[in-house]
């Protein structure tokens, strides 16, 4: 996990940034969402247009360019 955005007590985002998101591997977000289960998940990557959503087992991943970022 590059980032977290906490939103309230219960809800934190996690961002992951890697310069090609061929490259994220899931293991690291699966473990932070056992700890924190509430948020919205982001794969960050500058090489990413347009924006897609992946899954990784029961996690969604909003795949975007750092523009996509939702404040």
């Amino acid at each position: 996990m590059d980032f977290v955005i906490v939103r309230n007590r219960d809800q934190v985002d996690a961002i992951e940034c890697k310069w090609d998101a061929s490259e994220f591997d899931p293991a690291g977000l699966k473990a932070f969402r056992t700890l924190y289960p509430q948020g919205d998940n982001y794969l960050i990557s500058p090489l990413t247009v347009p924006t897609y959503l992946k899954k990784a087992g029961d996690l969604e991943i909003k795949v975007c360019a750092p523009s996509g970022i939702a404040t």
